[in-house]
């Protein structure tokens, strides 16, 4: 019988091998998005929170959704970017 293995292609895959190129890839979520994300939903759940309640003498509606609203889109802004450093430093573990 014929031996009818190709001497070659070994080579040839130890050729491609020490082509490939393997470098770390580093990946960490952007920041920005998610201080953005973290500070409209802030300011969605603020406008829903001073909507529902009764209003204050003095201020009108519309003062306090912008008023709740910026303040809960802060803390908002806040715990997005550290659950952002939190992703960063699980998805970068070596």
């Amino acid at each position: 019988m014929l031996d009818v293995t190709d001497q070659g292609k070994p080579d040839e895959q130890d050729e491609a091998q020490q082509r490939i190129a393997r470098y770390p890839v580093r990946r960490t979520p952007n920041f920005l998005r998610f201080v953005i994300t973290g500070a409209v939903i802030g300011f969605v759940v603020g406008a829903i929170i001073a909507t529902s309640g009764a209003d204050a003498e003095g201020y009108s509606a519309r003062t306090g959704i912008a008023l709740i609203g910026a303040i809960v889109a802060a803390f908002g802004a806040l715990l997005a970017a550290v659950v952002a450093l939190v992703l960063e430093r699980v998805l970068n573990r070596q």
